[in-house]
């Protein structure tokens, strides 16, 4: 016999007509009960975490505007069949250029050092431990405009878990969806991450006990150690851009891309009889196409 049990993920509105009105939204699964109740404890996220998504591109020209990118999105999922912390983890962006985007660029020397990644923007979700439970085979996305982006855009993101909201004055700030928690940035008024191609990575709440702000010669960037590294997507601006990996090989061996910017292209991790598939190496591991953005709060439950 089998009995419901709600996971906390936090507090969110009921309704946007509402304000005042608050849910505790819970991802449900059904743990056995007696002698199976263990079998279920929540595990970390280290092994147990992938990228599922990465949608970076923008969208392609239309209603009269050049280029959109504030549909941008991420999306992430558990892969175990055991509940997973989600409190604490990091996620963000490295440091370097997709490619030679202006001639003369230059890639990044940071990826020789194997030892750590860098970053030039890094979040983190709000609370720790199991303040955050991802129930199994659940997902989360997170968006860097929690709105819906039409007519500049197919996607709407007002259902996202949470959103990068920059303290700027400019940003736009979603009521309803919960803003992670910015750790270190240098972008501009809004997180774009680059649409030439970005790397984007998943760090465990122990990166940020050894993390160190660095110089580069051109702005700072976040040096974390790379054995906090749960997950990784490389994108790059093209096939001939490899010098400009940003990953040392035994993180990420390879690289995707899509076929331009504002082309409306996401990146989605392959799935292989159900199972997403990780080998190290972004090349093979993502695919590009339509994005999907299967991943919905009001799903949970």
């Amino acid at each position: 016999m089998t009995h419901a049990v709600g996971w906390l993920q936090g507090w969110r509105l009921t309704s946007r007509d509402e304000p005042m009105s608050l849910l505790f939204i819970t991802l449900l699964a059904c743990r056995p009960s007696g002698e199976d109740t263990a079998a279920l404890e929540p595990l970390p996220a280290m092994g147990n975490l992938k990228i599922e998504e990465v949608y970076y591109a923008g969208s392609p020209p239309t209603e009269g505007i050049d280029r959109y990118y504030a549909d941008q999105f991420i999306q992430l999922r558990n892969i175990s069949d055991h509940p997973i912390e989600l409190g604490g983890v990091g996620l963000g962006d490295l440091y370097g250029l997709a490619g030679e985007i202006n001639n003369g660029n230059e890639p990044s020397e940071l990826v020789e050092d194997v030892d750590h990644v860098y970053f030039g923007n890094l979040w983190r979700i709000p609370g720790s431990g199991e303040d955050v439970l991802l129930a199994p085979g659940d997902c989360i996305r997170i968006a860097q405009d929690a709105a819906d982006h039409q007519p500049y855009s197919t996607l709407n993101h007002l259902d996202a878990h949470y959103e990068t909201y920059v303290e700027s004055g400019e940003d736009h700030d979603d009521p309803v969806v919960e803003n992670l928690e910015s750790v270190f940035y240098t972008a501009g008024y809004d997180w774009l991450v680059t649409v030439f191609g970005p790397t984007i990575v998943v760090v465990a709440p122990s990166a940020f006990e050894s993390m160190e702000t660095v110089g580069t010669g051109w702005q700072e960037a976040l040096k974390v150690p790379a054995e906090d590294v749960i997950d990784t997507m490389e994108a790059l601006m093209d096939e001939d851009s490899g010098d400009f990996k940003r990953l040392p090989a035994h993180l990420d061996a390879g690289f995707t891309y899509t076929s331009g910017t504002y082309s409306g292209e996401s990146v989605r991790r392959v799935s292989v009889d159900g199972v997403l598939q990780d080998t190290d190496d972004s090349g093979v591991d993502y695919a590009v196409g339509a994005p999907i953005a299967d991943c919905s709060w009001s799903d949970a439950g």
